[in-house]
């Protein structure tokens, strides 16, 4: 299998925040839902660039909602591959807000997903090494390979 750079599997998914996705709470926002639906969808899409077939979400590890996202405001997710197994995938995403009228971006949300490439019977198959180009590649991969060695110790002791 041909190897892949973190940047031939990012993917974005943006889309206008609109009253019906709104939370209803006094001081309003966009529900935390519709964000983590986004950024399912944007993960997913990297992760099928990566492997160049089907694959699921095994795990939303990490969502971190640093700011609320107002309605009105466009909503912008970066994914990425960060780093590889033999069938599974840790993928960044990254949230921006931007006020569209001004052009303000702020960085909202930090999240950190697994995925697993499955094949045509839907059984897990193996992924495409990842080719490392830059210095923040490498340490991102660093980072992903400590978080999943922690996952899987948790896993073993339950």
């Amino acid at each position: 299998m041909t190897p892949k750079t973190p940047r031939q599997s990012e993917a974005v998914v943006a889309d206008l925040m609109m009253p019906h996705q709104a939370n209803g709470l006094r001081h309003s926002s966009v529900f935390g839902g519709v964000i983590m639906s986004m950024v399912d969808r944007c993960a997913a899409l990297s992760a099928i660039r990566h492997c160049g077939g089907q694959a699921t979400t095994l795990s939303i590890d990490r969502v971190l909602f640093k700011e609320p996202i107002r309605i009105g405001e466009l909503v912008e997710v970066r994914a990425r591959v960060v780093h590889v197994g033999r069938t599974s995938m840790s993928i960044t995403a990254d949230v921006f807000a931007e006020e569209i009228a001004t052009g303000t971006r702020r960085h909202t949300n930090e999240c950190w997903l697994t995925f697993v490439h499955l094949d045509d019977a839907g059984r897990p198959a193996l992924v495409p090494p990842l080719f490392l180009e830059t210095d923040e590649d490498r340490r991102v991969h660093a980072l992903a390979a400590q978080r999943r060695e922690q996952a899987l110790a948790d896993r073993r002791g339950l």
